[in-house]
């Protein structure tokens, strides 16, 4: 049996080795070693991601914008704004965001515990000085009960708030996607069509350049001629590589929400962007034919996983801490936030 498993490693190795740059993804994202993932800080870390008592006037949580029903997306083409209007980029998905190297389309936070207070801190997005949503929090009963069993001994501050986001965050993965189980051996995975299609992503279309690894993202900064939105980062600007997985669920496309449809995307890069008079994107031309993109497009749709997955299971209050009922039905927490609207 041993000698079996072996091989069958072995081959997989070598099928995923004949794509250079792709890879299959498994398992979880780790834990950094100064905010350990126990099972009491993920579900605490759950139910503060879906606290509107983080934002100004209660009116919005982390899953306000990044609903599970929708893949930890909002569905819309881009983000939209505590004050009821459009915002200049789209809300990005959080599934696999443990193994992201930055936060944001520009990486100015490294680590999900740096990328928590953000959206606090915006007066777009939940609009409260973090320092005031901690003190919302160590004033309710309840919390008090839940942080002195997770973080024992220490007083409630936004860096204990944000380590519980964090953990929380870095159980939300997608994987198991028909490009893993072919990349893993299943030569049956993918359809003709779809494997002519990983063939181009790898050879003449070129997009394995900068969406490759585990992600399909090189993590790095690219300028590709998307056009931006008046009043948002200036023409040029380069922006962190997108991650594939699960691409084609997505309901808009580049760092701005520029393109509603995944094909528009492709053709966007086979004519080499649309960047203005005077700036030259870091993409050329490319001739594809129509066969070649529904091929890409066969490609990118076996990226959707199968294990879409956090620890816990809806939002509220674990049971791990064995809360009572009626503590349960008191907490924030537990409440719908009936002032967004789906647009």
């Amino acid at each position: 049996m041993r000698f079996a498993c072996a091989v069958l490693l072995l081959s997989s190795v070598a099928w995923a080795a004949e794509r250079p740059g792709l890879a299959p993804l498994t398992g979880y994202p780790a834990h950094p070693a100064d905010n350990p993932g126990t099972p009491e800080k993920i579900e605490l870390g759950e139910m503060l991601f879906f606290e509107t008592m983080l934002s100004r006037g209660g009116r919005r949580s982390c899953g306000t914008c990044h609903k599970p029903a929708l893949l930890f997306m909002d569905g819309l083409s881009r983000a939209w704004g505590l004050h009821d209007m459009e915002l200049r980029r789209k809300t990005p998905g959080l599934l696999n965001v443990g193994w992201q190297r930055s936060m944001f389309s520009d990486g100015r936070v490294k680590t999900l515990e740096e990328q928590a207070p953000k959206p606090l801190e915006n007066n777009l997005e939940m609009d409260l000085e973090p320092e005031v949503a901690a003190e919302r929090v160590a004033n309710d009963p309840l919390y008090q009960k839940l942080f002195a069993r997770v973080f024992p001994g220490q007083s409630i501050t936004f860096d204990l708030i944000a380590k519980a986001i964090a953990a929380y965050e870095r159980t939300l993965v997608s994987y198991d996607s028909d490009f893993d189980r072919y990349l893993l051996g299943d030569h049956t995975a993918l359809k003709p069509e779809a494997v002519r299609g990983m063939d181009l992503f790898a050879g003449k279309a070129g997009c394995v350049g900068c969406h490759n690894g585990p992600l399909l993202t090189d993590h790095q900064f690219h300028y590709t001629g998307v056009p931006e939105i008046p009043g948002g980062t200036p023409n040029g600007t380069k922006h962190k590589t997108q991650g594939l997985r699960d691409v084609n669920r997505r309901s808009s496309y580049m760092h701005n929400g520029h393109y509603l449809k995944l094909r528009h995307v492709i053709d966007h890069y086979a004519r080499g962007g649309a960047a203005p008079d005077g700036l030259k994107p870091e993409i050329e031309p490319l001739e594809l034919s129509g066969q070649d993109k529904s091929d890409l497009m066969a490609f990118l749709r076996s990226l959707n996983g199968r294990v879409i997955n956090s620890v816990t299971d809806s939002p509220g209050t674990p049971d791990i801490f064995d809360v009572k009922p009626e503590e349960k039905a008191n907490t924030p927490a537990a409440a719908q936030d009936p002032s967004y609207v789906n647009k």
